[in-house]
C-alpha cells in the first residue's frame, strides 16, 4: 500500500473538515467522530508531520467539545504527563472514569513529579540525562517552558564545582537568574559585577553578561572557573560588526575560560539549534555531549489580519496546497487597538519593534480602555509618579491595566512593572519589544504582533520562535487555578495595520520564519560569528575577530605565534576595553606619544579634554551614519555628558534629573534647539535617519516623557562607552582613585559602592541608610549585603514606594 503523505491527505475531503474545525464552525456528531478517527489513525503513523497533525486534531477536538477523554489517552501514550494529570486532577476525569487503568497511570505518573508539578517524559529524560552528565560538557536544546532555569539551578553543585559562572545575555535575565539562585540556595557569594570578586573567594557563583565576565577575567588573571553555563547560547551565532562585538566577546570569554582550565565543564543552553557543530568554537578542543528535546506539546494557532482590506485569516501550516490561509468572516476590524481589545485574554503580550511605536500604541490603547477601580493599581501609579515624574505616561497606563516594557525604561522601574504584571490580575496588557525575547519569564496566554520586525529587518527564525514561546508557558497551561488546556494551542495574532510595514506579505513572512510544516526540515543555523569554526564570515572579519580575541586580555595568550599585537600599553588597554572608534594599531603610537604631555587630571572638564585629545578626536570620520559616538567630537555633547556625570556625583534622583533635563532643553537658544534623541527622533540632520527633534516644538508633557527615556539611554551610553576611556586613563594612573570612583559610581564611599555593585540603586541606598540601618548588614570581605527578612514587611508597613520594595525583593531570598 502506498504510504500516506500530507499531499495525499489534502487530496481527500479532509481539508474541508479541517477548515471547519479551525474556523470553529458547528460540526455534527458524525464529523466530530471523523476528526477523532483521523487523529487516531495519524498519530499511529511513522511520518512525524502526520503524527503532529494527528495530535493537533486531538487538541482541536477537546477545545470544541470539552471532552478530554481522547486527549487523556493520547497524552499518556505520548508521555505528556502534565496533560493527563491536569485532566485527571483538575477536570475530574477520574471521578467519571475511575478504573484500574487510571489508578495505574496515576502511580506511574508519580515518578515524573518535580517541585510540585509534573514533567513530560521529554523533560524527565532531559533532566535525567543532564544529572548523569553533570560533570561533562553539554549542549542542551529544549523549547521555551521546559524548565531551563531549573536545569541551571541543578548544575549549581559546590561539591564538584567551586567556581561557577552563568553567562546571561541581558541585565534583566541576569537579575532574574540571581533572584532564582537566592530563592533556592539563600545568601551566598553571588557575583553580578566584576568588582565584587576578591582573590580569596573559594566558592562563588558569578552571574554576568559576557562584558562583565570579560572585565572579571582581565582583572583576575589567575581566576579559573570549574563550570561555565552559557544561557541563550544561540547568541554565539550572531553577526559581528563594528557596532556589535557581543558574539565575538562571548566566544572570546569562553575560549579564555577554557584555556585557563582544560577541565572546565561547559553547558550551552538554547531553545533552538539544529546542529551540534554550529557552536564549535575556534582555538579550543572540546568533547561535548548533545541533547535535543524533540517533543513539543504545544501547537500554535496563527491568525493574520489585514486592516486596510478588513480581512482575518487563519494559517493552515500543514497544508501542502498553494493556498495556506483560510479566511474568517468578520465585521469591521477597526484599528490595531480594536483587534487587541476584541480578541485579548486575561494576560496578553503585544509586540512592536521600536520603543517609539510601542509607546504610541500604549497611548492608543489607553484611549480606548476604561480606568480600573483598583487600590493596587492606584498605589502602583502613585509610586511611579513619585519615583519618576508626576507626568509619567506609564503611570497613566497602569491605571488602565496596561504596562509597556523596553530597554529605555529605568531598570528599577522595569523590575517593578514586571512584578506588577505577574502578580496583579487587573494588569492584562504588556506591550514590549525585543527586550522580551531573552529570558524574561512572565505570564501571558495570547500574543499580538503589530510589527513583526527586529531592527531594520523582519524577526529571524530563531527570534520569532523565541518570541512566540513567551506565551502559554507550562506555568500558565497547568496552573491549578487559572490553567486551561486551550493554552496548548497558543493564539498568535499578527496584524498588518498602522504599525506594520506597508509591503508586509503574510505568506512570504510565514515561509521566511519556517512556520509551515513543509519548511520545518529546512531550518539551518546561520553562523555569522567569525570565531566559530563553521562560520560564514569573510577572511577580513575573521582577522578582525582574532585580533580582538588575542588582545582582549593581555594576560591570556590564545593563538600560537600570533604576531599582530599592540606595541604600547595604551594600545593593549584599548583592546581590553573594546575600543572600536578607530583602528587601534594605526593610532596607538600617536596616542602613546601624546600621553607624554598629559598630567594627572583632577576635574571633569580636564578628563573630557584629555579623552577628546587622545581618543574622540580620532573617531573615524569616513562614512557611517551620524550617531552617539561621533557626537563625542562636539563640545556641546561633551558638555551634556559632563552635566549628567555631575548629577550622578551629586546624587540626583531620577525625578530630579528629569526636571533638570527639561530645564536644560528649555534654556537652549534658537538655533541649538534641534537636539539628538536617537531612536525617538523625527528629524534628520547630516544623514537619512531620524535621530533628531526640534525640542521647542514639544509640549512640556512630551519633553518630560522624552527626558525619561533619554536619561536611561544616555546613562547606558556613559556606562557602556564613555567609561571605557575613563578606565583606560585610570589604568594609566592619570586619574586619582577617589575621583575615578566618583565618576564611575557617583560616590567614593565604599559602603555605597558595595550596595551599587549588588544592584542596589542610589535612591534605595539612601533610604536604607536613613531609615533601615538595622535591617541589613555588610560583608565587606565578600562584597555582599544581606537583608533582614523583616525589611520588606517593615517597608510595606511604612508605605514605602513599591519600586524600592521590589528592588529589595529582587535582592532577597523569599
Amino acid at each position: 500500500m502506498d504510504r500516506l503523505t500530507l499531499r495525499k491527505l489534502y487530496n481527500t475531503e479532509f481539508p474541508r473538515l479541517y477548515e471547519k474545525i479551525l474556523k470553529n464552525e458547528d460540526l455534527s456528531d458524525l464529523e466530530l467522530e471523523k476528526v477523532l478517527s483521523i487523529g487516531i489513525f495519524l498519530v499511529g503513523l511513522e511520518d512525524t508531520k502526520l503524527q503532529k497533525l494527528g495530535y493537533r486534531l486531538f487538541l482541536l477536538y477537546s477545545k470544541i467539545t470539552h471532552d478530554y477523554k481522547p486527549l487523556y489517552e493520547i497524552s499518556l501514550n505520548k508521555g505528556f504527563i502534565p496533560i493527563s494529570q491536569f485532566i485527571e486532577n483538575n477536570l475530574k476525569y477520574s471521578d467519571d472514569y475511575d478504573n484500574l487503568h487510571t489508578i495505574i497511570n496515576d502511580i506511574t505518573s508519580a515518578k515524573y513529579k518535580w517541585n510540585k508539578s509534573y514533567q513530560t517524559i521529554g523533560q524527565y529524560e532531559l533532566f535525567k540525562t543532564s544529572v548523569n552528565l553533570k560533570l561533562k560538557s553539554q549542549i542542551v536544546v529544549a523549547p521555551t517552558s521546559y524548565g531551563k532555569t531549573e536545569l541551571i539551578l541543578s548544575f549549581i553543585d559546590h561539591d564538584n564545582f567551586n567556581k561557577i559562572c552563568i553567562v546571561s545575555p541581558t541585565k534583566s535575565l541576569l537579575a532574574q537568574t540571581k533572584k532564582r539562585i537566592l530563592d533556592k540556595f539563600g545568601y551566598r557569594k553571588i557575583i553580578t559585577y566584576p568588582e565584587m570578586y576578591n582573590g580569596n573567594d573559594e566558592n562563588i557563583i558569578a552571574v554576568l553578561t559576557q562584558e562583565r565576565l570579560l572585565r572579571l577575567l582581565q582583572n583576575n588573571p589567575n581566576l579559573k572557573f570549574d563550570l561555565l553555563v552559557v544561557d541563550e547560547a544561540h547568541n554565539l551565532l550572531d553577526e559581528f560588526s563594528e557596532e556589535n562585538y557581543r558574539s565575538v566577546i562571548l566566544a572570546s570569554v569562553i575560549i579564555i575560560c577554557t584555556k585557563r582550565n582544560n577541565n572546565i565543564v561547559c553547558k550551552y543552553l538554547t531553545p533552538f539549534l539544529t546542529n551540534k557543530d554550529s557552536i564549535d568554537i575556534e582555538h579550543i578542543t572540546s568533547n561535548i555531549n548533545w541533547y535535543k528535546v524533540k517533543e513539543n506539546i504545544k501547537s500554535e494557532l496563527f491568525y493574520f489580519y489585514d486592516l486596510a482590506n478588513n480581512k482575518k485569516m487563519i494559517l493552515d501550516q500543514y497544508s501542502p496546497l498553494k493556498e495556506k490561509f483560510i479566511e474568517i468572516e468578520v465585521n469591521c476590524l477597526g484599528e490595531d487597538s480594536d483587534v487587541v481589545i476584541k480578541y485579548c485574554d486575561a494576560k496578553n503580550i503585544i509586540y512592536l519593534n521600536s520603543p517609539k511605536k510601542l509607546e504610541e500604541f500604549a497611548n492608543e490603547l489607553y484611549g480606548k480602555l476604561s480606568l480600573k477601580q483598583s487600590n493596587v493599581l492606584n498605589k502602583a501609579a502613585k509610586d511611579l509618579r513619585e519615583y519618576v515624574h508626576d507626568d509619567y505616561e506609564l503611570a497613566n497606563c497602569v491605571e488602565k491595566g496596561i504596562i509597556y516594557h523596553h530597554g529605555s525604561i529605568p531598570e528599577q522601574v522595569r523590575y517593578f512593572i514586571e512584578s506588577l504584571y505577574a502578580d496583579i490580575p487587573e494588569i492584562g496588557m504588556l506591550i514590549a519589544n525585543s527586550t522580551l525575547l531573552e529570558g524574561v519569564n512572565i505570564p501571558a496566554t495570547k500574543m499580538f504582533i503589530l510589527d513583526p520586525s527586529r531592527g531594520s529587518g523582519y524577526l529571524s527564525v530563531s527570534s520569532f520562535k523565541n518570541l512566540i514561546g513567551r506565551v502559554c508557558r507550562f506555568g500558565e497551561i497547568f496552573n491549578e487555578k487559572t490553567g486551561s488546556l486551550d493554552y496548548l494551542m497558543p493564539e498568535i495574532h499578527i496584524v498588518k495595520g498602522k504599525y506594520c510595514r506597508t509591503n508586509f506579505n503574510a505568506l512570504s513572512f510565514v515561509k521566511g520564519r519556517k512556520i509551515l510544516v513543509e519548511d520545518s526540515d529546512k531550518i539551518v543555523d546561520e553562523i555569522n560569528n567569525p570565531l566559530l569554526k563553521n562560520n560564514n564570515s569573510e577572511a577580513e572579519e575573521v582577522k578582525k575577530a582574532e585580533d580582538i580575541l588575542e588582545n582582549i586580555s593581555s594576560t591570556d595568550s590564545i593563538i600560537e605565534e600570533y604576531d599582530n599585537k599592540p606595541k604600547t600599553k595604551v594600545g593593549k588597554l584599548c583592546f581590553e576595553n573594546s575600543v572600536s572608534i578607530f583602528n587601534i594599531f594605526e593610532k596607538e603610537i600617536q596616542i602613546s606619544e601624546e600621553l607624554k604631555q598629559i598630567d594627572k587630571v583632577h576635574s571633569l572638564d580636564t578628563v573630557f579634554a584629555v579623552m577628546d585629545y587622545l581618543f574622540f578626536s580620532k573617531i573615524d570620520k569616513v562614512g557611517g551614519e551620524y550617531n552617539n559616538l561621533k557626537r563625542l567630537r562636539e563640545v556641546e555633547a561633551q558638555k551634556f555628558y559632563k552635566m549628567l556625570i555631575n548629577w550622578r556625583i551629586m546624587g540626583f534622583t531620577i525625578k530630579e534629573m528629569v526636571s533638570e533635563v527639561v530645564n536644560y532643553w528649555n534654556t537652549l537658544r534658537e538655533g541649538s534647539q534641534i537636539v539628538y534623541v536617537g531612536k525617538w527622533g523625527d528629524k534628520t540632520r547630516g544623514g537619512y535617519k531620524k535621530y533628531w527633534t526640534d525640542i521647542s516644538q514639544k509640549s512640556e508633557h512630551e519633553k518630560i516623557n522624552l527626558a525619561i527615556v533619554r536619561l536611561k539611554e544616555e546613562y547606558d551610553f556613559i556606562d557602556n562607552e564613555i567609561v571605557k576611556y575613563i578606565e583606560i586613563l585610570h589604568s594609566l594612573d592619570l586619574i586619582e582613585e577617589s575621583f575615578y570612583l566618583k565618576i564611575k559610581y557617583g560616590t567614593d564611599n565604599k559602603e555605597k559602592i558595595v550596595l551599587l555593585n549588588c544592584g542596589i540603586s542610589n535612591t534605595l541606598t539612601k533610604l536604607l541608610k536613613d531609615k533601615y540601618k538595622n535591617m541589613y548588614q555588610f560583608d565587606f570581605a565578600r562584597s555582599t549585603v544581606i537583608f533582614s527578612k523583616e525589611l520588606v514587611p517593615k517597608m510595606i508597613e511604612n508605605n514605602e514606594n513599591g519600586i524600592l520594595i521590589s528592588e529589595v525583593k529582587m535582592n532577597s531570598k523569599e
